[in-house]
């Protein structure tokens, strides 16, 4: 048997429209579509043993909310050593959006440095975020460049972005495109030596 269902998943900001989830199911699948984006918000299908289980890292509602990092693990205004930061902390690692202060100018996002080879890493942006990502994953299975092993938090990305959830919440800056506007943001790469 397959059906189709239809609900509301939730406002766009602004009244610029309702989100709505459709959901397809049949004997061997069911997944969970919202209108926005076309996103697979879950899926369920079948393992060897005939049990169902959602594959999709999705969301189950709209919900955003930008929080202060003073006194946190999340507050890398100033220098710190990122292996013994996580550890004074005793967190996994980040992976998480920083909001940043600016404007859709050039604006500074952040600033690495590595005391053991004296290389600088500043990037700048028009973006309002920044992903940091510390290798959360990485076990030392991952083979580079000369046979380098990668283990955990052996590396990192600064992704420069929009807030996520940023489409639900009027309080965040906009990541809506009208028709007739142009999607221009660009990220800058400063490399140098201290």
């Amino acid at each position: 048997m397959v059906s189709v269902t239809r609900a509301v998943f939730g406002d766009l900001p602004s009244g610029a429209g309702t989100v709505e989830k459709f959901q397809l199911q049949s004997d061997l699948l069911k997944v969970d579509i919202i209108s926005w984006g076309c996103t697979i918000t879950a899926l369920e299908v079948k393992d060897r043993q005939g049990r169902a289980s959602d594959v999709v890292l999705g969301f189950a509602e709209l919900e955003g909310e930008v929080a202060p990092v003073q006194g946190t693990a999340f507050d890398l205004r100033r220098p710190v050593e990122l292996g013994k930061h996580l550890q004074d902390f005793r967190i996994q690692g980040f992976d998480h959006n920083f909001c940043l202060k600016g404007s859709k100018d050039k604006h500074f996002c952040a600033r690495v440095c590595h005391a053991g080879s004296g290389r600088v890493l500043e990037v700048y942006t028009t973006q309002p975020g920044v992903q940091l990502y510390t290798g959360n994953f990485l076990d030392g299975t991952l083979k580079g460049k000369s046979g380098a092993v990668y283990p955990k938090h052996s590396g990192f990305c600064l992704e420069t972005q929009s807030w996520p959830d940023a489409v639900n919440q009027p309080n965040f800056p906009s990541v809506l495109l009208r028709p007739g506007e142009e999607y221009d943001h660009t990220t800058w790469f400063k490399f140098s030596v201290a």
